[in-house]
């Protein structure tokens, strides 16, 4: 999980009848003895919120980082469950691009203390991400053992990335981004091998080539980039200003 930015709110969910609608809906959720429920003006899966989550979002699923090409091939996640605040579901600050399998293995239980909300908090500094050799068992714990949202959020990274512990279905259903998470170590290791010998090298076409390809596989806009800039060859032979 990296930090994002949120653009304006989309059209789409700024129009009179929207805002009625989310108004309509806090008043349910506060007293639904006293409102009645309100009528749907509309979706939060249209062109304009796709397109802001393939730009400003990356085209990733904003848990597991797992790139898509297209946000369209993604679910639309609340990030407050509606279960839990039926007022914030049509609220462009709750709705994510989420992988179908990861919103699905989801809890939708809003867990104690919340969770981190990659555009508000400062995920990087609160959430600790390490991966194993090879590209194995990616981790994810709490800077701060005592940061709840934090706590929860590796909680939940965990499970999306490894399937629950003792549960052989969930553990396969993870498989397939275990295995792509591996892909893409094994591309970074290899830049980062090729980039050392060029170094070696007095040529500077080969060198601006080498810096290229590495400050794209560990880019903001890549697969993974919180797991792949925790990699050990990472930190100690990538320039920090290769890092966007």
């Amino acid at each position: 999980m990296i930090e994002l930015t949120r653009p304006p709110v989309p059209a789409s969910l700024a129009t009179p009848e929207m805002q009625q609608y989310v108004a309509e809906c806090a008043a349910y959720a506060a007293n639904p003895a006293a409102a009645p429920v309100p009528t749907k003006p509309g979706s939060y899966r249209t062109s304009d919120i796709l397109q802001a989550f393939d730009e400003y979002f990356f085209s990733k699923c904003y848990l597991t980082e797992q790139w898509h090409g297209s946000s369209y091939e993604m679910d639309v996640d609340h990030f407050v469950p509606v279960n839990q605040n039926a007022a914030l579901k049509y609220e462009w600050s709750n709705l994510f691009p989420a992988a179908h399998k990861a919103n699905m293995m989801r809890p939708r239980q809003w867990p104690a203390g919340g969770l981190l909300d990659p555009c508000r908090d400062k995920v990087s500094e609160r959430l600790l991400a390490t991966i194993g050799p090879n590209g194995r068992e990616p981790r994810f714990e709490a800077a701060d053992t005592t940061d709840a949202a934090a706590r929860n959020t590796a909680e939940l990274l965990n499970l999306l990335h490894n399937g629950k512990a003792g549960d052989e279905l969930s553990i396969m259903n993870t498989k397939h981004l275990r295995v792509t998470i591996r892909e893409r170590y094994d591309q970074v290791l290899h830049a980062i091998i090729q980039y050392k010998h060029v170094c070696t090298l007095d040529n500077a076409q080969q060198l601006a080539a080498a810096r290229r390809k590495l400050s794209g596989l560990l880019s903001r806009r890549a697969p993974f980039t919180q797991l792949m800039r925790a990699m050990v060859a990472v930190q100690e032979y990538v320039p920090v200003d290769l890092l966007d």
